[in-house]
């Protein structure tokens, strides 16, 4: 079975990325991890390598502009490329964070069951969603890709935690190359591109899974060891009510925490979140730590 490849743009603390990549290696182990240096931290491009300096783990040579908010998909496309270059034995392409860390095993087997996992919104204007709007379908940009694949409208999703499989992936990375610049491009087009893509495929036929990834940015949940031991155990429904001008989360409100992995946000340092995490390689309920 050919392997995932998680694809992390960071731009602070090689020390906390080191922490990252350790964190995937234990409950993904057979997975290959690019990381994506940020124009702003290049000056420490050198540190990263060192920090990272493990197996299957790579840090991609190109540094491309990132701003917040602005767009990363340029740096996925970067290291999706730079990975093909290396003639990586990969499958299947996840798009993470370098905020988020998995808190359960069989991550790679759920991933390998779908050639694609990404929430599919259509284009709707009786939401408050920022991407929403009539200046963003508008935008030339845009309409060059719904030309390409033929829709009306585009589809918005969560970014992190989407995965694909190289052919859908490869078309994703087409399409922005032929219609974006490899920088940020002033609006979240990771969260636009990659939906409207597997919308596609979901249309002729493709069953997709849900994203990996359960993000606290977009609800009034906060990532805590008890929703934490709550994934891990796979059961239940988490609820919570919806932050204004933020996309629906796909996994509050459904009974879905069988298929999360992996949690957002973990602060860039240290701190007890991320201690709790890394305590689960010896409690992996995470149950005796909520007592």
């Amino acid at each position: 079975m050919a392997g995932i490849l998680f694809s992390i743009p960071v731009h602070e603390r090689p020390d906390i990325v080191r922490d990252q990549v350790e964190n995937i290696h234990y409950f993904c182990p057979d997975a290959y991890i690019v990381i994506h240096v940020s124009d702003l931290a290049a000056p420490q491009i050198d540190e990263f390598r060192r920090y990272c300096d493990l197996p299957k783990t790579f840090v991609n040579p190109k540094s491309y502009e990132t701003v917040a908010g602005k767009g990363i998909l340029h740096t996925h496309v970067s290291n999706f490329h730079h990975a093909l270059n290396m003639g990586l034995d990969f499958e299947k392409i996840v798009l993470l964070s370098s905020n988020e860390m998995f808190v359960k095993h069989g991550v790679s087997e759920h991933v390998n069951r779908y050639r694609l996992g990404a929430q599919t919104e259509v284009y709707d204007l009786s939401t408050d969603w920022h991407l929403f709007r009539t200046s963003m379908l508008e935008d030339e940009r845009v309409r060059r890709v719904l030309d390409r694949l033929g829709f009306p409208v585009f589809f918005g999703g969560q970014a992190e935690g989407q995965f694909y499989d190289k052919t859908i992936f490869s078309l994703i990375a087409t399409l922005y190359v032929e219609n974006f610049d490899m920088a940020s491009v002033g609006f979240v087009v990771e969260e636009m591109l990659p939906p409207t893509v597997a919308a596609r495929y979901c249309m002729t036929g493709s069953t997709a899974a849900l994203p990996i990834t359960l993000c606290d940015y977009c609800t009034n949940i906060a990532i805590s060891p008890e929703n934490i031991a709550q994934i891990i155990a796979g059961v239940g429904t988490l609820y919570g009510r919806r932050i204004p001008r933020t996309l629906r989360s796909p996994h509050v409100g459904a009974s879905v925490l069988q298929d999360v992995y992996s949690v957002k946000r973990v602060p860039r340092e240290e701190c007890d979140l991320r201690t709790f995490i890394r305590g689960l390689r010896n409690n992996p309920d995470g149950v005796a730590q909520t007592a």
